[in-house]
């Protein structure tokens, strides 16, 4: 122990010195953009008003009516709300996860130089995917790359020590992690089984004694695929009788438009895929050695890449965890590449380290930008209307959306009952603010906004006399549009929170592919903007 502190002390640089308070310097920042104007007003986040922040626990996600199981997901706000219910509190649980998950990886790099830990660090934290998953407390992803980090770090000290504290830490790793995403099962069995055709030849071919031994070799491996094969016999006992998927019927795009948005967004699959098969084919036919642990890390978050393609799904924070495997992956094979440096090898790194980090700075902007302008437009709107309502009398208050969906106005609703407000449809006892009757175009079911939500929405073609009528900063209309609203109706707030973000022409437009909502097609003339009119009398 003490070799190892003094190698680690000569180790040390100044370089590194002046890296790690850069990069303490970018965590702060990082931590602090997090933080930056957070309210609950964000898509899906009825998840958090409607349950853990009104004290109800949230149901553990097992539907098999639309084939979705992932039973650990959101259990965790659960118990925060016996100890905060501030926007403040939920994003410190995901920044202690994040410490962690930094503290994990820096030790499982330790055999880099400490400059070169933290360049990884920051490429994993920049990914988009990754500030996707830490900065929007719903996508179950955080968790998912928050017990990877865990696993990782106990497989490699199981290598290293055969460490019974390891073992148990990886199975129960493997395990929370599986029951926050369904996909996860693909990445751990491709590496477990990986890992095992990666024995020794003598080992796959002997008779019975030897398999007692390859067994015992690799008691882990099989134990990660026991743990793999109880989760699928759950996931089948529960969602095969229904037969129903219809989460994915829902959301699954064209193959081919799918495959374009992952081009654009994320290019560290792609540059993954390219380096494991080089890597594999010379194997094949060179014999050149695989590193069993991180060549089966590689396989894995392929197989859970594939999953997610097979699935035709795309979503800005899917591919989190072949991204996160992908960084550290692709870091050691560079450092194994780099063991016989040249010009053009350290000019080949050097070049796709820039490249990367450009493309994972403007992707991540955009997503934090639109995320925090949305975020901000929705709680201005409420404060505009807790101010408005004295000059409503007292009475009920009409929003008509000409041009919001049914989900949007639930999301709405959800944020405007959990900031006080008695909305229609919903159990008013507890609320002492004004009272909203939210209304629309669409053909609403029962008037309700959405079927698996109890907040009503009216149908209206027009807005009816003394009624605000509300353009959302994510519906698709024109300006055009909104200021023919204007014309016969008095405007009473505008909001605009990134006015280079909507200019005509804007570069910064062409990277709406990561967007929630836009990412298939273009942004709306009106995009993050918020515009109040009263009708006239």
């Amino acid at each position: 122990m003490e070799d190892r502190r003094t190698r680690l002390h000569w180790r040390i640089s100044p370089a590194d010195g002046i890296a790690a308070i850069l990069f303490l310097l970018f965590l702060i920042f990082y931590i602090a953009v997090l933080f930056y104007k957070e309210d609950f007003a964000y898509y899906d986040n009825d998840q958090l008003t409607g349950f853990s922040l009104q004290g109800k626990p949230f149901p553990p996600p097992v539907w098999p009516n639309v084939g979705r199981f992932f039973p650990l997901a959101f259990q965790e706000f659960n118990i925060l709300r016996f100890i905060t219910r501030s926007p403040l509190g939920y994003h410190s649980f995901a920044v202690v996860q994040l410490l962690i998950l930094l503290c994990a990886l820096f030790i499982i790099l330790g055999e880099f130089r400490i400059r070169y830990r933290l360049l990884v660090l920051t490429m994993a934290i920049l990914a988009p995917s990754f500030v996707i998953a830490f900065s929007d407390l719903i996508y179950p992803e955080r968790n998912v790359l928050f017990w990877l980090a865990i696993m990782l770090f106990c497989l490699q000290g199981y290598s290293r020590t055969n460490g019974r504290t390891h073992f148990i830490g990886c199975l129960v790793a493997t395990h929370f992690a599986l029951y926050y995403k369904e996909t996860v099962v693909l990445l751990v069995i491709a590496y477990a089984a990986t890992r095992l055709l990666l024995q020794p030849r003598d080992f796959r071919l002997a008779g019975f004694t030897t398999c007692r031994v390859f067994a015992r070799e690799n008691v882990l491996s099989i134990g990660m695929l026991v743990v793999s094969g109880i989760y699928v016999a759950f996931f089948a006992a529960v969602l095969l009788p229904q037969k129903s998927f219809s989460y994915v019927g829902e959301h699954h795009a064209a193959l081919g438009s799918v495959l374009l948005a992952y081009l654009q967004v994320d290019w560290l699959p792609l540059v993954l895929l390219v380096v494991l098969s080089i890597r594999l084919w010379r194997f094949t036919f060179s014999n050149d050695h695989l590193d069993p642990l991180w060549d089966s890390l590689g396989v894995g978050a392929i197989a859970y890449c594939v999953g997610i393609l097979a699935l035709r799904l795309n979503s800005g924070y899917y591919l989190a965890p072949t991204d996160f495997i992908a960084i550290l992956y692709l870091a050691t094979m560079s450092a194994v590449w780099l063991s016989k440096p040249t010009k053009v090898r350290l000019s080949v790194v050097a070049i796709a380290i820039v490249c990367v980090l450009l493309q994972e700075v403007a992707y991540s902007s955009f997503r934090i930008i639109e995320r925090k302008s949305l975020i901000t437009t929705k709680h201005e709107l409420a404060d505009f209307l807790e101010n408005y309502q004295p000059t409503a009398n007292g009475s009920t208050l009409e929003l008509f959306f000409p041009y919001s969906s049914g989900y949007h106005l639930m999301e709405l609703s959800s944020y405007l009952a959990y900031r006080g407000f008695r909305v229609a449809g919903q159990d008013a006892t507890t609320a002492n603010g004004p009272s909203i009757v939210i209304e629309g175009r669409e053909q609403f079911d029962g008037n309700r906004c959405v079927q698996y939500r109890d907040y009503a929405c009216v149908h209206r073609e027009t807005a009816p006399t003394g009624a605000l009528i509300v353009v959302l900063p994510d519906d698709n209309v024109s300006m055009n549009d909104v200021e023919a609203i204007g014309e016969n109706s008095v405007l009473l707030l505008s909001l605009n929170p990134c006015t280079f973000c909507t200019g005509e022409g804007s570069a910064f437009k062409l990277l709406h592919v990561i967007s929630p909502e836009f990412s298939s097609r273009p942004l709306p003339e009106h995009w993050l903007q918020l515009h109040v009119f009263k009708e006239s009398v």
